[in-house]
Parts: structure tokens; sequence; C-alpha cells
């Protein structure tokens, strides 16, 4: 995987590596629904997209963009996956595992479970600028953990597996390599 791919080619590698082959023509069709413009004019318009989208179960790219519901995560991937296709300059920032879209000129951000836009600094939290990898790397740790609550253990292990494939810092990958030898063990 290289350190220069984006989220929908990150989002549609992730979905065939667990065993989903998916096209990319849902994320041309979220993105043909939204405008560029200014910052709050794009920003507007991710609200208005992440608002089309039901709180669901779905994590990955091609099930949340068809069923048009999912978990937040997977809805922030999707939403920067299509903002990026139309060439908005929006994109993921977040805080430990929370995910929220947000445009480089404004302090505001939306948050991918409702659409709310609301001023990032009133989370009292330092957010920073996520890649698709990191983006990728917390909708994977969904999959994962999921899987393990519901012990389908060959979902959980690839999941770490394509996690580790990820170009993530060191000590991240580390913590994901020790979890993968205690599931084999």
């Amino acid at each position: 995987m290289s350190c220069s791919a984006t989220h929908a080619e990150l989002g549609l590698e992730i979905a065939r590596d667990l065993g989903r082959e998916i096209d990319d023509t849902a994320i041309a069709v979220l993105a043909a629904e939204l405008r560029a413009g200014d910052a709050h004019e794009e920003l507007e318009s991710v609200s208005r997209a992440c608002a089309g989208f039901a709180h669901g179960e779905a994590l990955l790219l091609g099930d949340v963009l068809t069923q048009r519901a999912g978990h937040p995560s997977a809805v922030a991937l999707a939403v920067a996956a299509a903002a990026q296709r139309a060439g908005l300059a929006i994109d993921v920032v977040g805080h430990e595992d929370r995910l929220l879209l947000a445009h480089p000129e404004a302090t505001l951000v939306v948050d991918p479970a409702g659409g709310e836009i609301f001023d990032g600094r009133t989370l009292g939290a330092d957010l920073r600028w996520r890649c698709a990898h990191e983006t990728a790397a917390t909708v994977l740790d969904r999959i994962a953990e999921r899987a393990e609550r519901t012990g389908d253990l060959a979902l959980a292990l690839a999941a770490r597996a394509v996690t580790l494939r990820l170009p993530l810092e060191e000590s991240y990958r580390a913590r994901e390599h020790r979890r993968l030898l205690a599931r084999l063990n």
C-alpha cells in the first residue's frame, strides 16, 4: 500500500482484502452530490452528505455507500473519499479513535454521525489530520474489535493482518502485531 493512497483507494483495497469485491461507482455517485466552494460551503455540503447516512453496523466502504448507513468512522471514510473525488479540500481529522471531517481553512468540523457542524475547539482535545492510512487503520480496528466480540476470529485476524501492511508509525504496528500474535495463540 502506497503512502500516497487516497481514502477511496484504501477503502476499496480493504474491502477486497476482506473478501468483498466492489467498484467505485458509489463513490462517484456521492461525489456528484457534493459542491465545491469556500470552506463554509464545502463543510455544509459534507454535512448534508453525512446527514444522508443512517447509523448502522456497516464498516466496509462499499456496504456503507450502497446502504447509505454505517458506523461513523466508516461514514467519515466514505464521505472523505467522495470529497477527494469531487475536488473538495475536506479531509479527516481525529482525536484518539474519533474521526471527523474538516476543512483546512476553518475551525469547524463535521460529525459523520448525523452531519452536525461544530467548532472543533469545543472538544477540548487536539485534533490532528489523518492520512488515508490512519483513517483506514481506525476502520480496520473497528472491524477487528467487532469480529472478536462476535467470535469471527477469521475476520478479526484478517483485519489485523491488513492493518500490519499499512505504512503507519512503528509503535502502532508493534501493538497490532502483538494483538495478532495474541489472537493466534
